[in-house]
């Protein structure tokens, strides 16, 4: 598991207002907050952030003010629904000692013999896991074998095992399988037809996000 550093700095302005100057000025605004500990509503370089963002990495030094170090991961991000921009992190202080409930990537080896020989299509489905470890056990990514995977066949949740942590996600959710075309084409039209029939959903603008409880 790789572990990198993340600057920040703490910040007194709040408000709607200010978070919008901000992310003009090219900053991200957070929050850090640990069990028994006061939430501090934090400023990221965004350039910065978004390469920490991009990584696989779970556990993370952070520095606030250029004091000691804390280890963080990172437990939730909002990103503007129109141009997918990072708008606001929260990350949360853990200790060592104690497990925690983390989710990560998972991603798919090899070709299908199903794709390969009999025409079939690779679905992924699920491609995060939600696991509990020790902060030190978080793995970057999960590996997960699809070589087998004959046209029909499936991998859920139930048939992983992860070294050193226990795995939270309900074990029948599908991870990945092999389909035929008609039966992947045939589900993005269902889904259509029923957007036409119900409302449609509503969208934030930039920057119009709501503060965070600890923030107003």
């Amino acid at each position: 598991m790789a572990e990198v550093m993340l600057k920040a700095q703490s910040r007194t302005e709040t408000g709607k207002k200010a978070i919008r100057k901000m992310r003009r000025e090219g900053m991200i605004p957070g929050i850090y907050y640990a069990h028994d500990q006061k939430s501090i509503p934090l400023l990221f370089d965004s350039v910065h952030l978004n390469q920490i963002v991009g990584s696989e990495s779970g556990l993370i030094d952070l520095k606030i003010d250029n004091k000691r170090a804390r280890k963080i991961i990172i437990k939730e991000m909002q990103f503007d629904p129109v141009s997918s921009k990072l708008l606001h992190i929260d990350v949360m202080g853990v200790k060592l000692k104690e497990k925690i409930n983390i989710e990560v990537p998972i991603h798919l080896l090899g070709e299908p013999i199903g794709v390969k020989e009999e025409g079939g299509v690779l679905n992924h489905s699920l491609h995060e896991i939600e696991i509990s470890c020790l902060p030190l056990d978080i793995p970057e990514h999960i590996e997960v074998d699809v070589s087998d995977l004959a046209l029909g066949d499936s991998i859920h949740v139930s048939d992983l095992t992860i070294e050193k942590a226990e795995i939270v996600t309900e074990p029948d959710i599908l991870v990945a399988n092999v389909a035929t075309v008609r039966a992947i084409v045939e589900e993005p039209v269902e889904a259509e037809l029923e957007l036409e029939e119900g409302e449609e959903p509503e969208e934030e603008a930039e920057g119009e996000e709501e503060e965070t409880p600890e923030e107003e």
